[in-house]
């Protein structure tokens, strides 16, 4: 078996209940481990080998140019060349398209979210997300793209449907 290594960058967003509105009830009454660290080594136990970074955990519309900024330079630094970013969807699509502009070198990189956090919630979106953009990687050219819903696309093509709860 070959096995490929994943980076993932975290930026907050609903993923990992990083939302204003959820984290007050989730420290209070629920008190889930919405990491992505814990579903990888817990849940899904991967036949891949992973690495994480943390950028910031806000909620995507509190991210802002220092927040993009510091996201560039992590990812011209790491070693790695398969990136996931996770972030919140509000604002997904303008990092997606600050990082085009960025010279990043022959890297994959695909940014993805969720409307449901990863972990308590059985109709999360979080966990196919997820893993649809780690199966994706042989499939694409460097790059920067997004990932929801089981597409892949660059962020002059995609739109947040906040009726329909999803990208299109």
């Amino acid at each position: 078996m070959i096995k490929s290594h994943v980076h993932i960058i975290k930026m907050g967003g609903t993923i990992e209940f990083i939302d204003p509105a959820y984290d007050a009830i989730n420290k209070k009454l629920m008190k889930l481990d919405t990491s992505i660290e814990g579903y990888l080594n817990h849940v899904i136990q991967p036949h891949f080998d992973f690495s994480i970074e943390s950028i910031t955990a806000k909620d995507s519309r509190d991210i802002d140019q220092a927040d993009r900024e510091k996201l560039a330079k992590a990812i011209r630094e790491t070693s790695h060349n398969n990136i996931v970013i996770t972030h919140g969807t509000f604002t997904m699509r303008e990092t997606a398209q600050f990082l085009e502009q960025q010279s990043l070198g022959d890297k994959r990189i695909i940014l993805t979210g969720s409307m449901i956090p990863i972990t308590g919630f059985t109709t999360s979106d979080a966990g196919f997300n997820l893993g649809f953009v780690v199966a994706s990687f042989p499939s694409i050219e460097p790059g920067v793209y997004l990932s929801m819903n089981g597409g892949i696309f660059h962020s002059s093509e995609i739109e947040k449907n906040a009726e329909l709860f999803r990208f299109e």
